[in-house]
């Protein structure tokens, strides 16, 4: 390269001769008979042999553009799917470990912060990979830049290399208050995240309310503490980048003065020898040399520069990465054992054997809770608010684990089935409905995206949606607002309960299926799911005495222990019983009006 940039200077664009150490080298005759030269006519060329080698020249480099255009298009392309596919891999790692994670975890943090997360800062690992290429070749180029001026002077490279050392120690400082900073704004903007999706959801609430100023005032206080926290971080960027430039601008000054000195002495250069070898002009300081020398010290130094503020803003990307593999880190609480089996069926009964459940310890929310439940029969659970009926049938879904005691399908414990396959086999219908902004056939079927149409109108059937369905505009391809905001919420109760049927598992937990149904269409719904559930086991979580009273077994909860069992007659009987308390209580609530 160098003998090509000499043949090149001197004899082709100066016309001059070459030196005879070059005319020495065993590469030259390889040379001359590849530009069809003899040997001793490379030495000096005719015009028109120089314009011929001029041209030639510009053939080369023109070929070799032509050669790197698509070569550099096509990495550019490619690099980009790998990135891409990297962030969407990592994208997806997250959610699905989020999917694992149990309750515990979900109730303890805010929606907004996982989107944060997923989002956001999974995308930085893109980012951090580029970054870091970045640093490796600008590193590369800073010790190549260092070594070429230390040919000329080492101790111009002394110079060069000196500037890494308060580059080093304002790292130090740095980069630990970076970090800090970065986990903090993330933190802010994660809240930020979630306050607004909070109000979002509440939308109707505020409305309602007219709370709308209160809000908008909590979102620009979330909003000003992000700001703060972001822009604490990147002004210790800016103050670094600041420094540096004035510590690399005071080294640029100092050797490029001893590089104009030591050229305005034309004193001799380090590698004057090397450099009078390969035909390069640089053997002594003179102006060439100097404007050589301070390109690539000034390149140098520049490297330095651009390599701290690169890796102080590969801290902030890190942080975000470590936010993402903080959940990846997380093992779920609740996981196959490893010789579990999937549920194929119920044949026998569902059991719980002195069961018992805290979700924090010292304080227990279920206690000896023992009971059956068989195909074919419907088991209402009821009780005062928070007497642990809905933990119930989380424990049976496998949501948490137990504190003690046992739940058998078979008399074999659901921990040693498949969670996968024991959810499967769950339909449930919540109080609160959630609906999605597609077409009520796409609501039906969220979870059953294959069903046929023949399982779906039979869903329809028994939810009794037919009367409404039929005076919707488009029937059931019509598109629900968002969270089903088109319908009542009788009507979003009843698609709920679609849902849950079209699954067609052996198991079905309603849980307040009738709270918004009038007593005629709550009739309707109940006869209709009896029929249908007759070889499956239903359990029902209500307070409504007309939907209890049709259950074969009544488990009344209060305080985690079941006080009193059986069916409504057997437990109306009970003189200053419990449940018929709550019966009277309930009626005389609705003769009343309440």
């Amino acid at each position: 390269g160098l003998v090509m940039v000499d043949l090149l200077n001197q004899t082709i664009f100066q016309a001059q001769l070459l030196s005879d150490l070059t005319m020495s080298l065993p590469i030259l005759p390889w040379l001359a008979e590849s530009l069809g030269y003899p040997l001793g006519a490379i030495a000096q060329l005719s015009e028109a042999q120089r314009l011929d080698m001029i041209w030639l020249y510009v053939g080369i480099l023109i070929g070799a553009w032509v050669l790197q255009f698509p070569l550099n298009f096509f990495k550019g392309i490619y690099m980009v799917w790998i990135l891409q596919r990297i962030n969407q891999d990592l994208r997806l790692a997250l959610v699905e470990r989020w999917h694992r994670l149990s309750l515990n975890y979900h109730s303890d943090h805010r929606v907004g912060d996982s989107i944060y997360r997923i989002y956001q800062d999974s995308a930085q690992v893109t980012a951090v990979i580029q970054r870091l290429v970045a640093v490796v070749q600008a590193l590369m180029t800073y010790f190549t830049c260092v070594f070429l001026v230390s040919l000329l002077s080492p101790w111009i490279g002394l110079i060069a290399i000196s500037v890494v050392i308060p580059g080093l120690l304002w790292a130090r400082w740095a980069m630990p208050r970076m970090r800090v900073r970065s986990l903090i704004a993330r933190a802010t903007n994660s809240d930020l995240t979630s306050r607004i999706q909070e109000a979002f959801n509440a939308f109707r609430i505020i409305k309602a309310n007219s709370a709308s100023t209160r809000v908008q005032d909590l979102l620009e206080q979330d909003s000003a503490v992000a700001f703060n926290a972001a822009y604490r971080a990147r002004s210790i960027v800016a103050f670094v980048t600041i420094i540096m430039f004035t510590i690399a601008s005071a080294f640029l000054i100092g050797g490029e003065f001893t590089m104009a000195w030591w050229a305005n002495q034309s004193n001799p250069t380090w590698a004057s020898e090397l450099m009078a070898l390969v035909g390069v002009s640089f053997v002594v300081w003179n102006l060439a040399a100097f404007n050589w020398t301070k390109g690539e010290f000034d390149q140098a130094s520049g490297s330095v520069r651009w390599l701290m503020r690169q890796w102080l803003q590969a801290q902030d990307l890190a942080m975000g990465l470590q936010r993402v593999f903080n959940i990846l880190d997380i093992e779920p609480d609740i996981e196959d054992d490893a010789e579990a089996v999937p549920l194929d069926a119920i044949h026998d009964e569902i059991r719980f054997d002195r069961v018992s459940f805290n979700y924090e310890p010292g304080r227990p929310v279920l206690s000896d809770v023992s009971f059956t439940a068989k195909p074919g029969t419907v088991t209402a659970i009821v009780g005062p608010t928070g007497s642990g009926k809905t933990t119930v049938m989380s424990l049976l879904l496998r949501l948490y684990d137990l504190a003690s005691g046992a739940i058998t399908i078979d008399e074999r414990p659901i921990n040693q089935y498949q969670i996968q396959s024991l959810r499967e086999k769950i339909a449930i219908a919540l109080q609160e409905n959630v609906l999605f902004a597609s077409s009520v056939r796409d609501n039906i079927r969220y979870v059953v995206p294959d069903a046929d149409e023949d399982a779906v109108r039979n869903a329809v059937r028994v939810a009794c949606m037919d009367d409404y369905v039929d005076e919707l505009p488009f029937g059931l391809d019509t598109i629900l607002g968002d969270r089903g905001g088109k319908l009542s919420t009788g009507q979003r109760q009843r698609l709920s309960i679609a849902r849950a049927v079209v699954r067609d598992t052996p198991i079905l937990i309603l849980d307040e299926p009738t709270a918004a149904l009038d007593a005629a269409t709550e009739h309707r719904v109940m006869s209709n799911l009896a029929e249908w559930g007759q070889d499956r086991v239903i359990f029902l979580i209500t307070h409504r005495i007309s939907t209890i009273r049709r259950a074969d077994n009544i488990l009344y909860l209060d305080e985690g222990q079941i006080i009193e069992n059986g069916d409504h007659a057997t437990l109306m009987s009970i003189e200053g019983g419990r449940y018929r308390a709550f019966v009277d209580a309930e009626s005389n609530l609705s003769a009343t009006g309440g």
